[in-house]
């Protein structure tokens, strides 16, 4: 299949997403991940310039198997990373297919597109998003759908 910039990424493919320690909801006990905050599917409006999107990686843009292919986005994440990534942080996989539903479920066109950069062929963006954050079912769903394939590095790491 053709990689062409600035495509849309195919509803049956895959995007993942980076989600750092801060974004990970845990067991206060045992320390059990138990999901993830919505957060981890929010806007920074505190940036600046604020987000107006969410960055993502196109799985299938990578090669091999799916391990192979999360290795090789966990790569890039901390060849680009100005500080060691937390073992302990991890990688949320979405199908773009759903990400779409869910956005249409709640009245919003999201759209997952690839735009690589030259640190990251992979890369890829996803818009659409309420710049005010003010949809927190939209975002609260899309973290949920998020968890339901959600890996640790730790445990990228341990991957054949």
């Amino acid at each position: 299949m053709p990689r062409r910039r600035y495509a849309n990424i195919p509803a049956e493919h895959h995007v993942v997403r980076r989600c750092g320690y801060q974004v990970i909801e845990r067991d206060a006990r045992t320390n059990e991940v138990r999901g993830l905050f919505p957060a981890a599917m929010r806007l920074r409006s505190e940036l600046n310039p604020p987000e107006t999107y969410l960055s993502t990686n196109w799985l299938e843009h990578c090669v091999g198997t799916k391990s192979e292919q999360l290795k090789a986005i966990v790569a890039i994440h901390r060849a680009k990373a100005k500080s060691p990534l937390s073992l302990e942080s991890g990688v949320a996989v979405l199908n773009a297919g759903r990400v779409l539903e869910i956005g249409t479920a709640h009245r919003r066109k999201l759209v997952l597109r690839h735009t690589p950069t030259i640190n990251d062929a992979s890369y890829a963006r996803l818009s659409g998003l309420p710049l005010d954050n003010i949809d927190e079912t939209l975002v609260a769903s899309l973290a949920e759908e998020a968890y339901r394939d959600f890996i640790l590095l730790k445990q990228v790491d341990a991957l054949p």
